[in-house]
Formats: C-alpha cells, sequence, structure tokens
C-alpha cells in the first residue's frame, strides 16, 4: 500500500525547517541548540491531535510562535550557564552555505556583532527584537506569540532599541569590509602598530572567546592603541600559518590557523574604521564553517 501523505503541518514544517532553524538561532546564537528546537516542534506537530490542526488556519505563523515560544525556553535555560562561561560568550558562526536565503536577504540580523549584542536581552525581549527587525512582525503580531499586550510589546522593543544602540545599523559594502580585513592583516603581520591604530576606531572594542579551551583575552579590550598591541602581540607569540577569507553570518570574516588552533575573526566597522572585532578560538563553535574560503584580495 502506498505510505499516507504528511499531514499539511508536518508538510509545512518540512517545508519551512530552514528558516525556523535560522529564527531559532538569532535566538540562541549557537545551532546545534536551534537544530533541536525546531526538532522539538516538529515532534510537536506529529503528535498533534488532529482536531486542534484543523483548526491551524496559517501554519507558517503557527510554527514560527511554536519555535520562538521554545527557542525562549531553551534560551532561559542556558543564559545561566553563559554567564559562568569562561571569558567572554560569543555566538557561534554558521556558514553561509547553511543558511536560508530569505534569512541571508535580512543579513543585518544574523551579523555576530548583532547577536553578540542580543545577548545584553532577556529572553522575551529578544524574541520581540528578533521577531520585528528580523521578520518584520508588528507589535500586535509579536503580542499574540509572547501572550502579551501590544503596549507592553512596544516598550519592551523601545527598551531593546534604547539599549541596544547600534545594532541595527547597516553594515557597509562587502568589498569595503574585505578591504579593511586585507589591510588589518598586512599590518598585523608587518607589526606596523601605527598603520593598525589607524584602521582602528579610537573607541574599538575586541571581544576574544576561547572558552577555557584554547587562550584568548578573559576580558574586552578596549581603545585602537591597545587592540592594536593586542593583535600583534598575539601574532608574535603564535605566528598565523595561513589566512582565508570567507562568508559568515551574512559577513565576510577571516580564518586564521595557527599552531594548534584556528581562530575566526569578524569586524563591524563605521566610516572606514572597525569599530567592533570579534575573535573566535573555541574549537566547540568552529563546527558550522564550511570549505568556502579562500585568498584574501591583493
Amino acid at each position: 500500500m502506498p505510505e499516507a501523505a504528511p499531514s499539511p503541518g508536518v508538510a509545512q514544517w518540512h517545508a519551512q525547517r530552514g528558516q525556523l532553524t535560522a529564527l531559532a538561532y538569532r535566538m540562541l546564537g549557537q545551532w546545534a541548540q536551534a537544530e533541536d528546537v525546531v526538532s522539538a516542534v516538529g515532534e510537536q506537530i506529529l503528535s498533534m491531535d488532529p482536531a486542534t490542526a484543523t483548526g491551524v488556519r496559517r501554519w507558517e505563523g503557527y510554527l514560527r510562535a511554536l519555535t520562538t515560544r521554545r527557542a525562549i525556553d531553551a534560551l532561559r535555560s542556558v543564559q545561566q550557564q553563559r554567564t559562568e562561561y569562561v571569558g567572554t560568550w560569543l555566538p557561534e558562526p554558521v556558514d553561509q552555505a547553511l543558511l536560508p536565503e530569505d534569512a541571508v536577504a535580512n543579513e543585518s540580523m544574523l551579523r555576530l556583532g548583532v547577536l553578540f549584542l542580543l545577548e545584553e536581552l532577556s529572553a522575551p525581549a529578544r524574541a520581540a527584537y528578533v521577531l520585528h527587525h528580523g521578520l518584520g512582525y508588528s507589535s500586535s503580531q509579536i503580542a499574540n506569540v509572547l501572550e502579551m499586550k501590544p503596549a507592553a510589546v512596544r516598550q519592551m522593543l523601545s527598551r531593546a532599541a534604547r539599549k541596544l544602540g547600534r545594532a541595527q545599523a547597516p553594515q557597509r559594502e562587502e568589498a569595503e569590509v574585505k578591504g579593511l580585513l586585507a589591510r588589518i592583516v598586512q599590518a598585523i603581520e608587518r607589526a606596523d602598530v601605527p598603520e593598525l591604530v589607524a584602521l582602528l576606531d579610537a573607541q574599538v572594542i575586541l571581544h576574544s572567546d576561547g572558552g577555557g579551551k584554547v587562550r584568548s583575552a578573559l576580558n574586552p579590550v578596549s581603545g585602537a592603541d591597545r587592540v592594536a598591541r593586542f593583535l600583534i602581540g598575539v601574532q608574535r607569540k603564535s605566528p598565523v600559518g595561513n589566512i582565508s577569507l570567507g562568508q559568515v553570518n551574512g559577513a565576510p570574516a577571516l580564518l586564521m590557523e595557527r599552531e594548534g588552533r584556528t581562530d575566526l575573526l569578524t569586524v563591524d566597522m563605521a566610516a572606514g574604521a572597525a569599530t567592533r572585532i570579534l575573535l573566535i578560538a573555541n574549537p566547540q563553535k568552529l563546527g558550522h564553517l564550511g570549505a568556502a574560503f579562500g585568498p584574501l584580495p591583493g
């Protein structure tokens, strides 16, 4: 006998799985946890009572709501763990090929710098911010998902925007970012502090994540001169054997291979200078990078 066709809910879950995983990832900052959340949503749909399933009018919104609520629960459970993390906790970078096209189209909500800033929000506030800025949800729509009043959602979004400041600042042209990364590498390799300082914003901040697995700065490094000397000092102690350029989280990134470790470096920039540098060296966070890294532009 031919197999029965999947229910509309299960079919919609399969069709939207990539988008739902990207939504949960923006909530959690970790891809495997996002996949676990979406798998749990699939199990919930599969075991759903037929009468309840029949009452679902719009599966896309329903699945997003279930994913958001489960992601909130998952985030609450890991937030305490992240406060006990060795050094600074940074989001897990994800290769561009893993991300659905519609998520990449709104790359500003995928950038590692934005996901890092979202860590400052409570789980419901982060959900509201992601739904609003990532999916274009109105306050009323978010209120339905979070089971809150629209006025409370608007207030939460306003507080989040004030707290995050430049989180929604537009990313620069890709070629501009790649050029800045190339010049930063050249200055580091030449151990040219003045040149490197000139490429950094005066108030630049560097965050490094080794997770206790490899050596890294346990606290943020602030100021152009201190950041420049830190990066050049790392190079002197552990020279880079190979540097390649790729695309993660909707933005260019450097993969720097050293003896016994690999670092991923990304920058946020404004007015031609790096304003934030994220250096991810925890090997447990580099498992979702693909092979699409190539040479730096000349």
